[in-house]
């Protein structure tokens, strides 16, 4: 990628993030606390609720095209080719089979199609994307060891992107005093400047309240290294 060229997915350039990690340093400063930044740029597949919006279209499309008086009958019989699509006169119990083949074909289709597509991701319930991306943090946090540092006193900032979903995890040490409420402030700020297209800003602002809240309760005291890298990790 060209020098000062964003990101296709973040928008982030090489100076951006050098500005990010610069916050992070500038934060741990005053604090024994260590932070750790994460965003996210690949986008959810939610396959369960793909699935089940293909249910539901199988159910709505063919009720509809047949209010539309374009039944199964008329579809099928349409395409020809065999004895059993080109019957003239339908009875009953073939038409049966013939709406639920309609429906078959539909909901296969929606669910070889939605998931490889935003329309799921966009129309999927907030809850079901907020339980995702705090998954995604939690593996995260472990797997970055934030878990390991002396006094756990880790944070880790995450964002993903696609979902425009920003959450922030604390270890045990820093849970017993604060409380996950206390971070709100700091993921507003994020969001917000998310919203506007301003990732950058938007994470320097995010350290720096969570910076403020560290070293108010773990103030950097003599002997204390620094346990996690000062840089913005992107997945």
């Amino acid at each position: 990628m060209p020098r000062g060229a964003g990101s296709p997915v973040t928008g982030l350039t090489p100076a951006e993030v050098e500005r990010i990690e610069r916050a992070i340093a500038r934060a741990e400063e005053r604090t024994a606390g260590e932070i750790l930044c994460v965003v996210d740029t690949q986008p959810h597949v939610y396959r369960e609720w793909a699935l089940a919006l293909a249910a539901l279209g199988a159910f709505v499309v063919p009720f509809l095209l047949a209010l539309a008086g374009l039944g199964p009958a008329a579809l099928l019989g349409a395409l020809g080719g065999t004895r059993w699509l080109a019957e003239a006169t339908w009875s009953e119990q073939r038409l049966i089979e013939a709406y639920a083949a309609l429906q078959l074909i539909v909901f296969a289709l929606l669910a070889l199609v939605l998931p490889r597509t935003p329309l799921a991701r966009r129309l999927a319930p907030a809850p079901l994307r907020r339980d995702r991306v705090h998954e995604l943090a939690l593996r995260q946090f472990l797997a970055r060891g934030i878990h390991l540092t002396d006094r756990r006193t880790g944070v880790l900032i995450l964002v993903a992107v696609p979902d425009r979903i920003a959450e922030i995890v604390a270890d045990a040490g820093i849970y017993a005093r604060v409380t996950p409420e206390v971070w709100a402030e700091a993921d507003a700020v994020l969001l917000a400047a998310l919203a506007r297209g301003d990732l950058a800003g938007g994470l320097e602002a995010a350290i720096a309240k969570v910076g403020e809240v560290l070293a108010a309760h773990f103030p950097r005291e003599a002997g204390d290294r620094d346990e996690l890298p000062n840089r913005l990790i992107q997945l």
